[in-house]
């Protein structure tokens, strides 16, 4: 006679815990040749650009967000870079993306630092 055990019993559960998925395994992703400019041309609202190149796998998409909160000096704009997989895993060699930011202000900052990275980077005014 075989013994039939309940559904929430002890082996049950750890058995349904043990065929839980493996964390997937993280993303290089290398950024780098960082710009970052102030346009103040007459014509137009002053804008800041902040511009960069990212090695992803394919399908990866990377943008710049502004960080909340910001840092404690406000000169210095703090921008978190993020990581967004495709919605199916590619295969493939890993590719080149371009990472812009774009943001319409008066603000003069000096500097921008790219979060997690730590990255900074002087603005460059265009006037």
């Amino acid at each position: 006679m075989a013994t039939v055990k309940k559904a929430g019993s002890r082996k049950a559960t750890s058995k349904k815990a043990a065929v839980k998925k493996a964390p997937a395994a993280a993303v290089t992703v290398k950024c780098g040749n960082w710009q970052a400019w102030h346009d103040f041309m007459p014509g137009k609202p002053p804008t800041l650009y902040v511009t960069g190149e990212c090695t992803v796998p394919p399908g990866y998409k990377v943008t710049l967000r502004m960080a909340v909160p910001q840092g404690i000096n406000p000169k210095i704009l703090l921008l978190r870079k993020i990581v967004t997989p495709p919605a199916r895993p590619r295969k493939g060699p890993p590719v080149k993306v371009e990472v812009r930011y774009v943001k319409k202000t008066s603000f003069e900052y000096t500097h921008v630092t790219i979060l997690p990275d730590g990255k900074t980077v002087k603005v460059k005014r265009v006037s």
